[in-house]
């Protein structure tokens, strides 16, 4: 039982995490929104696509390696991490190459190129922190995670405006990224700390041959991973070169919305991946059961949450971001639909990489990325930020569909159909009463969204989709999966 109260203490202190540090992270956006203007907030959130994808690429599913390894064997963390560590900081100098080289060919001005440059050092600050903080994930201590996740959006929070306000810096787009660049340095000294006070001590590894077996074993899910990012900055990065920077800055605030909802069914995946890692490799017959429940709470809370985003999206985004952003409310709307796609994804992903297959990863992360370029190149000189929304929509579906097919090779199957019918006809007559009059200003935005939930939460019971004994039944799974392995622990210890 100790097990399972260490996988619920992961589950609650990451979702409260991701939910408090989540809205200060928007917080964030939108006062990032609001100092810039839509066309400096365009170049901000193109820089940031062109640093966060450098920073995948540094990865190159690395992190998730580490915990899917360390997780399976416990006393080879250190041999692992100071291989990991030498490697991380060859791929750091040759992205920050990268970075540099891009910035000076892609961004007009050198106060742009500069900001790019700041925002690359600090983007590598964070892939480092991860690095660090993958010990404490495959250990399955992420109360250090969730903690850091937090303050460090409490200290951004406070530094943008400290920067900005009292004008320290040449340009708001300086003074942010210097903000960012600060916060994660902060950060990046917090998880070296925790890491060799409370659990592995390391230094640079010299198993040369160890790290490039590494590097080749990450390589399906680092490709798979920077494709999957690149998908998520395509639509960004392709504005940026067939439109205006204003076009970038609306569908950047449309989409940052989405980002938000997109981060719960991270907050779940992130302490689920050790378990399923430790199911397919020991247990096999546990898991599809234990998957089944899991993808049916992923389409419980995403069904919903895509009409709430539809209904809501003119409201949300003059209350978030202004008169000035009300062209993005189209984007948005379409955007809401992809909020399933992007549950469910998330989801597969982890799974995949769980049981070893992260080809498949790879073939529909590939097939998304191809859908939503093709759509972005035919839209956006059209459209604009529409027409790069319906890049992510057609993307997402097109990896979803893919990933239905690859999961009958790993025999792993779900009643779609069956799952699916009540809880979209109730999330459309919801949504549909909801539509007729749409929620106008903080007051009634409050008083729909608590109506909203009731509704569809009564709803499933009525229906009877939801069934608190399929809770029951996944948190079983993880206790005699999580009671066996330490009564194998302390029997090997004892002996």
């Amino acid at each position: 039982m100790a097990g399972n109260g260490r996988v619920l203490k992961n589950l609650i202190m990451v979702f409260a995490s991701e939910g408090v540090g989540g809205l200060l992270s928007f917080i964030i956006v939108l006062l990032a929104a609001r100092l810039l203007g839509v066309e400096q907030f365009g170049v901000f959130s193109y820089i940031l696509a062109i640093t966060s994808v450098c920073q995948l690429v540094a990865d190159f599913g690395l992190t998730n390696l580490i915990v899917r390894e360390v997780a399976k064997d416990t006393s080879r963390a250190q041999y692992i991490m100071s291989n990991v560590l030498s490697l991380a900081w060859v791929l750091s100098i040759v992205i920050l190459t990268l970075v540099a080289l891009i910035a000076l060919f892609s961004l007009d001005t050198a106060r742009q190129q500069s900001a790019a440059i700041i925002m690359g050092v600090a983007v590598l600050a964070t892939y480092h922190s991860v690095v660090y903080s993958s010990v404490c994930r495959a250990f399955e201590q992420m109360s250090y995670n969730a903690i850091s996740f937090v303050v460090h959006k409490v200290i951004l929070l406070a530094l943008i405006y400290s920067f900005y306000h009292l004008s320290l810096f040449s340009s708001s787009l300086l003074a942010i990224c210097m903000a960012y660049l600060v916060a994660n340095v902060c950060q990046y000294v917090y998880f070296v700390v925790v890491v060799r006070t409370r659990f592995i001590r390391f230094g640079f590894g010299r198993d040369f041959a160890f790290a490039w077996q590494l590097l080749k074993d990450a390589v399906p899910i680092g490709a798979s991973m920077v494709i999957r990012r690149l998908t998520l900055q395509v639509d960004t990065l392709l504005l940026g070169v067939l439109a205006t920077a204003s076009a970038v800055g609306l569908f950047s605030a449309a989409y940052k919305v989405v980002q938000v909802v997109d981060m719960i069914p991270f907050a779940i995946c992130l302490p689920l991946f050790p378990a399923m890692s430790r199911m397919a490799s020991n247990e096999p017959d546990k898991l599809p059961a234990f998957f089944s429940l899991t993808l049916t709470g992923f389409l419980l809370v995403s069904i919903p949450l895509c009409g709430y985003v539809f209904v809501s999206a003119g409201n949300l985004i003059e209350l978030f971001y202004g008169p000035s952003y009300v062209s993005a409310i189209p984007a948005l709307r379409l955007l809401a639909f992809a909020i399933i796609g992007l549950f469910v994804n998330m989801l597969l992903s982890y799974v995949f990489m769980a049981l070893g297959k992260q080809r498949f990863y790879l073939l529909a992360a590939m097939s998304c990325l191809a859908v939503n370029a093709l759509v972005d190149v035919l839209l956006i000189p059209r459209m604009g930020a529409t027409g790069a929304a319906w890049g992510t929509l057609l993307g997402e579906l097109s990896y979803f569909l893919l990933c239905i097919v690859f999961l009958s090779r790993v025999q792993l199957a779900y009643a779609w159909l069956a799952q699916l019918t009540r809880p979209v006809l109730l999330c459309i007559l919801i949504s549909w009463v909801a539509y007729l009059s749409p929620p106008q200003g903080i007051t009634e935005q409050v008083l729909f969204s608590l109506a909203y939930g009731l509704s569809y939460v009564t709803g499933l019971f009525v229906l009877r989709v939801f069934k608190p004994a399929d809770i029951k039944r996944a948190l079983a799974l993880l206790t005699e999966r999580q009671g066996r392995t330490e009564l194998a622990d302390n029997s090997v210890s004892g002996s």
